[in-house]
């Protein structure tokens, strides 16, 4: 096998399918490798830690087909250390020779017969609107947990939702939920349980960072770029047991998680008696500065509300206290209430536009963080209970 290459190109490639190479101790040496072949002028690279599957096909100079398992983090340090330009790239043997320039590499492989076989990812069967998915990706992934104990909860519930798509994540202390309007991709399926982590690999895809930024929905067609590198949609085949994502040149595959989502619906509150108004990043700024006192996750920031602002408040009693008052307009019962300081500010951020709005109902029941002006996506978060 033997090819030529761009630098960046290359790096992009190698990058993107090594993101799905375990880091987690495995009897299989080839699974901390990609898998490079070669045919004609298409390089296909392949990364897996067997549940989570990468893809990633582009165009190269092919000089001579075939196929071996690299290396995945050092071949791609390797290549990115590199000068500009084209990098050759040559495997035989037992070993792949990398060159650019004045710099040669020779690093031994992995036998190709020990890397898993792997099933060709589908062709998609439904397209879901990209921006609106990066959006989505951004607000909700952060909210799913990271404790295995609890496999469910790592997953991001995505399911049909009359003719909009929803996505629900929880780790049992907050709750993000984002509709993506106008997709009736799920039509005929109820729901899946996809796990986070696939997820948040999907959220890195530079196209998909490009489309986020864009903003732009495009058209529903097929997923290819709208000719800057955003995309328009995002390919979608869901199996008995696993599902794809197309965005581009790059397939994302991943094993669903099985079992009952937790009934995220009977945690949202009917209504909400109090509202505090206030711009977003006047209250980002006051949370980060009080929160430089918080040295554990159990303390608390306290927000007092009233009318005409609000009073944030951390006391440490191994270092010291912070307050701060924000404008912002209030509609309800004078209340204070207690939160987790990175939580709040997680659900804060996720909020697009310039106002935010905070719904509760009193001092121990979930409140809501969302925009002002629309209710597509809406974060859940418990209070934390304070003497």
């Amino acid at each position: 096998m033997k090819f030529r290459c761009e630098r960046d190109s290359l790096v992009e490639v190698l990058t993107t399918a090594g993101r799905a190479v375990g880091s987690r101790t495995s009897t299989s040496m080839a699974l901390g490798g990609v898998r490079i072949e070669t045919s004609g002028n298409d390089l296909v690279v392949v990364g897996t830690d067997l549940d989570l599957t990468i893809h990633v096909s582009t165009e190269a100079i092919g000089i001579s087909d075939g196929v071996c398992v690299a290396p995945a983090k050092l071949l791609a340090d390797i290549v990115r250390s590199l000068e500009p330009g084209a990098v050759t790239i040559e495997a035989e043997a037992e070993k792949v020779e990398i060159g650019a320039a004045r710099s040669r590499f020779s690093l031994r492989t992995f036998p190709v017969d020990d890397f898993p076989t792997l099933p060709e990812p589908p062709q998609p069967a439904t397209f879901l609107p990209a921006a609106g998915l990066a959006s989505a990706l951004r607000q909700v992934v952060r909210a799913a947990s990271n404790d295995d104990a609890r496999p469910l909860l790592t997953g991001v519930l995505v399911a049909a939702e009359g003719n909009d798509v929803r996505l629900v994540a929880t780790d049992s202390y907050r709750l993000a939920m984002r509709d993506i309007d106008g997709s009736d991709a799920l039509a005929g399926t109820s729901q899946i349980l996809v796990p986070a982590r696939a997820l948040a690999e999907l959220q890195k895809l530079s196209v998909l960072g490009m489309t986020a930024k864009d903003g732009a929905l495009g058209s529903t067609g097929e997923g290819a770029d709208d000719g800057d590198g955003a995309l328009p949609t995002i390919g979608l085949s869901i199996g008995d047991h696993d599902v794809t994502f197309t965005a581009g040149d790059v397939k994302v595959s991943t094993r669903l998680l099985d079992g009952s989502y937790p009934d995220y619906r009977q945690l949202i509150p009917s209504e909400y008696p109090n509202r505090l108004h206030v711009g977003k990043d006047s209250l980002l700024d006051a949370l980060r500065r009080v929160r430089l006192l918080v040295r554990d996750n159990t303390t608390p920031v306290r927000l007092s509300m009233r009318p005409g602002g609000v009073d944030l408040t951390v006391v440490s009693q191994e270092v010291g206290d912070a307050s701060e008052t924000v404008d912002a307009d209030f509609d309800g019962t004078e209340l204070t209430i207690a939160f987790n300081p990175t939580y709040l500010i997680d659900g804060v951020e996720a909020v697009t536009g310039d106002e935010v709005l905070l719904e509760t109902v009193d001092a121990t029941k979930p409140a809501t963080v969302r925009a002002a002006e629309e209710t597509s996506f809406r974060y859940l978060l418990m209070p934390v209970r304070v003497s």
